[in-house]
């Protein structure tokens, strides 16, 4: 499936909006406009973008179907994990959001080899205490922590106030 030629934004509603509603299920696929609102601007309110909308997947399979059926519409795609960047890197620029909110679940934790399994739409905070609660260290720290996700710590490589002293 392709786009037709003209607005990206305006061909997507026509073109796959029900295909990513169905693949994202019961309030997997947003377009109204104050729902939208909080992915379209940056922590620092510094720069402001634009979207279809915003697809919340809740399982791997679910983004990756996301991605191959944006990918075969040409739809351009920005992954958003707890939007607390302040960079812009997050802002979206037309086609839609990706937004991993609903992947956070903590999969599993094996303390003896201190090694923990989470999806991407963790919350930071949610990785330290269950490293915590099995006698171990998530040493990351970051001011976002409650609301950063690790998907996003991950993809930026995000150091922390710890960095020095654990490493990236």
């Amino acid at each position: 499936m392709s786009l037709p030629a003209g607005d990206t934004d305006t061909a997507l509603a026509d073109a796959i909006t029900a295909a990513l509603a169905a693949i994202a299920g019961p309030g997997g696929w947003i377009t109204d406009a104050a729902q939208i609102e909080p992915y379209l601007i940056e922590e620092r309110r510094r720069f402001r973008g634009r979207c279809a909308g915003v697809v919340r997947p809740r399982t791997t399979q679910d983004v990756a179907a996301v991605v191959r059926l944006c990918a075969e519409a040409r739809v351009p795609i920005v992954c958003q994990g707890g939007n607390t960047g302040l960079v812009g890197g997050g802002v979206p620029e037309g086609g839609i959001v990706l937004a991993v909110e609903r992947l956070d679940r903590i999969r599993g934790l094996d303390a003896v080899n201190r090694t923990m399994t989470v999806e991407a739409g963790v919350i930071l905070a949610d990785v330290q205490r269950a490293a915590d609660e099995a006698g171990l260290l998530f040493p990351l720290s970051l001011a976002a922590e409650g609301t950063c996700r690790i998907g996003g710590n991950l993809a930026t490589n995000a150091g922390g106030i710890t960095v020095v002293r654990y490493g990236n």
